[in-house]
């Protein structure tokens, strides 16, 4: 039989979330799985060109004893340098389904142009 996991076994663990990147020209979005977290205990702050993202997730209490536990419990914990020419004031997160979206949008100044060739 295998020994149960108390808290102060789990207390401290911090699990890197999976994450997909996507480049969509005029912002930059960030998908990632955080099962287990609620909107309220994730933090998203952006400072000196670093995204980062961070959940508290609480431990479960099982009804009984438990006889087995397999799946871990703990916060999660990312960052990723985008470095400038990123607008902070606009960042939009939304949480739902277990899943973290993250819209980084690029400033104006940045974007690429297209400049329009007159006839001489």
């Amino acid at each position: 039989m295998t020994t149960p996991v108390t808290t102060e076994q789990r207390s401290g663990l911090t699990y890197r979330p999976n994450v997909d990147i996507s480049d969509r020209g005029d912002e930059v979005l960030f998908v990632a799985d955080m099962p287990g977290a609620s909107a309220g205990s994730i933090d998203v702050t952006f400072e000196d060109g670093v995204l980062s993202i961070h959940a508290a997730v609480p431990p479960r209490d099982l009804p009984g004893r438990a006889v087995r536990q397999e799946y871990g419990i703990g916060d999660y914990r990312r960052s990723f340098r985008l470095g400038e020419g990123f607008d902070a004031s606009r960042i939009v997160a939304d949480y739902a389904r277990g899943v973290l979206a993250v819209r980084v949008p690029r400033l104006a100044a940045v974007l690429p142009r297209r400049v329009q060739v007159r006839a001489g």
